[in-house]
């Protein structure tokens, strides 16, 4: 088995509220606001992304090998003056609501 490490950034837009983990179409879990956790994946090749309500990241492929661990940090785009532009996300660009980033780990 392979590891996925979830690193979500602490902010203010959606502090009280969790995002969905999903590997492919399957939910494999959440993640809280500034925590750090992880996730046992099977080796090969997976999208990796999150979500909150209809709002979701962007899709992240990343090629797992065995027991080898991979690094994924999500946060909101909603920070700063991107806080107004919250209804703009929600409505119109929901695919865009979260950004994830891999990093090597």
């Amino acid at each position: 088995m392979s590891t996925l490490i979830i690193h979500r950034d602490s902010g203010f837009a959606d502090r009280a509220r969790k995002y969905r983990v999903f590997c492919g179409s399957k939910k494999i879990g959440v993640v809280k606001n500034g925590e750090i956790t992880s996730f046992e994946v099977s080796p090969g090749k997976h999208i990796i992304y999150f979500k909150i309500d209809w709002a979701r990241s962007n899709k992240i492929e990343i090629d797992f090998e065995e027991n080898k661990t991979e690094v994924v940090k999500v946060q909101s785009n909603l920070r700063g003056m991107r806080l107004v532009l919250a209804p703009y996300y929600a409505l119109f660009a929901f695919w865009k609501y979260l950004r994830a980033e891999h990093e090597r780990a």
